[in-house]
C-alpha cells in the first residue's frame, strides 16, 4: 500500500470521529458559559436582579416577615449573627471566599443559629462540621425527591443533586439526609448546619423549576432574621480578628473514612472517554459490515460466469477496491499458469516465476510486477495490469482467455 493510500485510509478512520469531538467540545464550552460564577456581583445576591441573582428570594422572605440583613464581610456577618442570639440564619452562598479558617469559627456562634452553606467542597465541609464529608461534584445538577424521613423542609422535588454529602464512617452523630444527599442537616455544638449541594434553588433563573423556590424559602425562613453574606471575592486575612468574635485554635485535620481522595482529572473526563470509545466501536462495526472473516457461499441460483465476473467488477468499482479486484484476477491467473506448467496450484513466487520465465523468456522482475506487484491507484492502472495478466496467461497456455472464464 502506497503512502498516499495509507494517508487516505487513516483519514477515513478519523473523519467520522470529528463530529463527535466537535459535539463534545461544544457541550463543554456551552456548559462553561452557562455555569454561574460566584465572582459575579449578582451571584446569589439579595440585591442581584440577573438570572443568577436572588433579589426575588429576598423579597419573598420579607413578605414572610423575615428580616434580611445583607453584609459584605465575614466578620460583619459573624457579628450580626452573634447579635441575633440564636434567632438568625447565617446564609453563606460562597463558602470559598471567607478568609482562611473563618469557617472554623462557626462554632462560636450562639446556640440555635442555623448556618446554610451552598455547595461547599470537602475542605470547606471539614472546616465547618465534624460529622460530614463531601463526594465529588457532578458535571450537571440533577433533581430528586425530598425523601422519606426528611423533616427539614416540606418542599417537593428540587434540583440540588450536584455535590452530595454524607456522614463520615468514624462519626456517630445523627445526620438528616434529604434529596438523595443533596441537602443534609446536622446539629453540632448547639448549632444547626445545613449543606445544600447546588446553587440552583436560590437562582432566579431556576426558581420556577421543580420546587426550587419552595426549598430555598424553607431553608432561609426558619428564623426571624437572615444574615446574608454577600461576598464575591476572596477575603484578605485581617491583621487581627475582631474582639467581639472569639477565635478558636486551629483544629487538627479530621481523617475522612470512606471518602475518596481528590482526582487530578475533571469529573467529565470519564464520560468523554466513554463516549469516544462508544463512537469508535460504532464506526468500526459500521465500516466492517460484518463480524468475522468472509466465508464462501453458494449462489442461490445458477448465474453465468460472465455475469458473475461483471457483477463482482461493478461492486469492486463502486467500493474503489482496485487492489482486491486485481488480486482476484492475479489469483486466477497464477492458478491457470501453475496448471499449464505442471505445478501445484498453490505454488509460490519462488517456484512459479522461474517456470514462467523459462516458458516466456521475459525478465523475472517484469513477471513479478505482473503477478505479484503493488495494487493499482487508478482505474487506468487496473486496466493495464488486467490486460498484461490476460496476455501472459494466453501466451503460456496457448489459448485465448474469454471474459468471465474460470477454471
Amino acid at each position: 500500500m502506497t503512502a498516499r493510500a495509507q494517508r487516505r485510509r487513516r483519514w477515513r478512520l478519523v473523519l467520522p470521529i470529528l463530529p463527535v469531538l466537535a459535539l463534545i467540545l461544544f457541550s463543554v464550552v456551552a456548559h462553561e458559559v452557562e455555569e454561574p460564577s460566584p465572582s459575579d456581583a449578582a451571584y446569589l445576591s439579595p440585591v442581584g436582579d440577573g438570572p443568577d441573582g436572588s433579589a426575588w428570594l429576598a423579597e419573598q422572605l420579607r413578605a414572610r416577615g423575615v428580616t434580611v440583613r445583607r453584609v459584605t464581610g465575614s466578620d460583619d456577618a459573624f457579628a450580626a449573627a452573634q447579635a441575633a442570639r440564636g434567632d438568625a440564619t447565617l446564609f453563606v452562598p460562597s463558602p470559598g471566599f471567607p478568609y482562611r479558617n473563618q469557617l472554623r469559627r462557626l462554632y462560636r456562634l450562639p446556640d440555635r443559629t442555623r448556618v446554610v452553606l451552598v455547595e461547599p467542597d470537602d475542605t470547606q465541609v471539614r472546616q465547618a462540621v465534624d460529622a460530614l464529608g463531601a463526594t465529588r461534584r457532578r458535571w450537571a445538577t440533577g433533581a430528586a425527591d425530598r425523601g422519606a424521613g426528611c423533616e427539614l423542609t416540606g418542599a417537593g422535588p428540587a434540583a440540588v443533586v450536584r455535590t452530595r454529602y454524607g456522614r463520615l464512617e468514624d462519626s456517630d452523630t445523627a445526620v438528616e439526609s434529604c434529596y438523595a444527599g443533596g441537602v443534609v442537616r446536622v446539629f453540632e455544638y448547639g448549632k444547626e448546619f445545613v449543606l445544600v449541594g447546588s446553587a440552583d434553588p436560590f437562582r432566579a433563573e431556576r426558581a420556577d423549576e421543580h420546587d426550587n423556590a419552595g426549598l430555598a424559602l424553607d431553608l432561609l425562613s426558619a428564623k426571624s432574621t437572615v444574615v446574608w453574606l454577600d461576598l464575591h471575592e476572596q477575603e484578605a486575612v485581617p491583621p487581627q480578628p475582631r474582639q467581639d468574635i472569639p477565635d478558636l485554635p486551629d483544629q487538627p485535620e479530621r481523617e475522612q473514612v470512606g471518602q475518596e481522595g481528590p482526582s487530578p482529572f475533571p469529573d467529565w473526563l470519564f464520560w468523554v472517554v466513554l463516549t469516544l470509545l462508544a463512537a469508535t466501536l460504532t464506526i468500526v462495526l459500521a465500516r466492517g459490515r460484518r463480524l468475522g472473516p468472509p466465508v464462501p457461499e453458494a449462489l442461490p441460483v445458477e448465474v453465468p460466469g460472465a455475469e458473475t465476473a461483471a457483477g463482482r467488477g461493478r461492486l469492486y468499482r463502486r467500493a474503489k477496491a482496485r487492489g482486491p479486484a486485481l488480486e482476484t484476477l492475479r489469483t486466477a491467473a497464477r492458478r491457470r499458469l501453475a496448471v499449464a506448467l505442471g505445478l501445484p496450484t498453490t505454488a509460490g513466487p519462488e517456484t512459479l516465476l522461474p517456470a514462467v520465465q523459462a516458458r516466456t523468456g521475459d525478465h523475472p522482475h517484469r513477471l513479478g510486477e505482473i503477478l505479484y506487484g503493488p495494487p493499482p491507484e487508478t482505474d487506468e492502472q487496473l486496466h493495464t495490469c488486467a490486460v498484461e495478466l490476460r496476455q501472459l496467461v494466453e501466451y503460456v497456455t496457448a489459448r485465448p482467455v474469454k471474459e468471465g472464464e474460470h477454471r
